[in-house]
């Protein structure tokens, strides 16, 4: 679904196109290189700046496994998930009926 923020470019690492999340970073040999706001903030705590759009991929981009994102939920994620479920709020309405 298009909001009509879409400019054209995107984000040269993880291909987001929204304008208003989109800025310029500075490789090390000079050029310039669209990325969005997380990538330019990444790139700009970095302890060198990446030599090439490759490098900057490698640099930034997403650096968890599988294994990490399939991760057993903690505690609080339980709690939230089961708070947010949609067994909850039929219960909550069947109670204020």
């Amino acid at each position: 679904m298009s909001h009509g923020n879409d400019s054209g470019a995107e984000c040269g690492v993880c291909g987001v196109r929204d304008a208003r999340v989109l800025t310029v970073t500075r490789l090390a040999a000079g050029a310039e290189v669209v990325v969005c706001g997380s990538h330019a903030l990444a790139h700009s705590r970095a302890t060198a700046p990446a030599a090439s759009l490759e490098a900057l991929r490698a640099l930034v981009g997403d650096r968890r496994t599988d294994r990490e994102r399939r991760a057993e939920r903690d505690e609080l994620a339980l709690h939230l998930s089961l708070a947010f479920s949609g067994d909850r709020r039929e219960t909550r309405e069947e109670r204020r009926s």
